[in-house]
């Protein structure tokens, strides 16, 4: 399995709430429709889609997730972007009730939204250690990402091999609030380190 990296919501993120709602369920890494679509309940009144797009080199992977709403997500573009061959965009739809994201299916990644907004964050992704990788330069940031964030991890992929793995970039500011994981289908087996902080304003 190739390595990419991309935003996972964590199923822990639900609105909290004294309402209780059924939402649809899926996570179908490397297509745009859901193969196997179950229930879900979460703690308040909404449910969600989240159409998610990462770039590896030459290799482009969709990926779409169904189920409770994550308020920081609803409607907006959410994203990674690195000057190395990496970047990962996550679109998220909304509604409130029982069965709402039933109907909500993928959308096409949001990079129209995403131009030059004059930050700039160190750039780097290695699959050599989960220690840090070293920049080879500066790329960069679009749209609403106003942080710089740096990711290690030693990682278990889908097909069983381990892998280390560290990157640095810009990212959606709130993203170190959503939560950052790792490869699609994969396990993060230790988390070496997550940081984030302000990007650098351009002169």
């Amino acid at each position: 399995m190739n390595k990419i990296f991309v935003f996972l919501i964590l199923s822990c993120l639900v609105i909290t709430g004294q309402l209780t709602t059924t939402c649809n369920w899926c996570w179908n890494i490397g297509s745009t429709e859901c193969c196997d679509e179950r229930e879900l309940q979460c703690d308040g009144s909404g449910c969600m889609t989240v159409s998610e797009y990462s770039l590896t080199g030459t290799e482009e992977y969709p990926t779409i997730q169904k189920g409770c709403s994550v308020p920081l997500l609803c409607g907006k573009c959410f994203s990674v972007t690195t000057k190395d061959n990496f970047l990962v965009r996550v679109s998220g739809q909304c509604e409130e009730g029982d069965g709402s994201n039933e109907n909500l299916n993928y959308k096409d990644i949001c990079d129209t939204q995403l131009q030059p907004n004059n930050y700039q964050c160190p750039s780097c992704f290695s699959t050599g250690s989960p220690s840090g990788c070293e920049s080879t330069g500066y790329v960069d940031c679009l749209g609403s990402e106003k942080e710089c964030f740096d990711y290690g991890a030693f990682l278990r992929l889908s097909d069983g091999k381990p892998i280390n793995m560290s990157i640095k970039g810009c990212l959606t500011t709130g993203g170190c609030d959503i939560g950052y994981a790792g490869v699609p289908g994969s396990k993060e087996l230790q988390r070496d380190h997550m940081s984030c902080t302000p990007a650098i304003k351009k002169d």
